[in-house]
């Protein structure tokens, strides 16, 4: 067996605790961007739609549940822009179940998804 008190160079630190520690720090980015979106929203579900209707977009007027992700998809969601309060949404749950099941689709009139643009209705 090699003495390794007589290296030039300490052992390193583990891959995993480097990466534990990266993750804590982007989790508590999340929290407090989270926190904006809950301030900003007052309590109200966020999602303006568009009735099939009518042409004028109304705001959900029920209490908001859950902080929604605009930018989704297998490793998008709490990374870049996703974990920003611009791209999160305070909604209802009803909301947030038609928005993920895909009966609610964003229109956006910018390339990224923002909190105060509109939905409408799957057809």
């Amino acid at each position: 067996m090699m003495d390794t008190s007589k290296l030039a160079f300490p052992k390193g630190r583990p891959r995993a605790l480097d990466k534990a520690v990266r993750r804590k720090a982007l989790e508590a980015f999340d929290t407090r961007e989270s926190a904006k979106v809950k301030v900003r929203s007052g309590g109200r579900c966020e999602v303006f739609e568009l009735p099939p209707t009518g042409s004028v977009v109304a705001r959900c007027p029920h209490r908001a549940t859950e902080v929604h992700h605009m930018i989704g998809g297998w490793g998008k969601r709490a990374r870049g822009m996703s974990v920003e309060a611009d791209c999160k949404q305070h909604v209802c749950h009803k909301h947030h179940t038609e928005i993920t099941g895909h009966v609610l689709t964003l229109r956006s009139a910018s390339v990224h998804p923002r909190w105060d643009d509109y939905y409408v209705r799957a057809r």
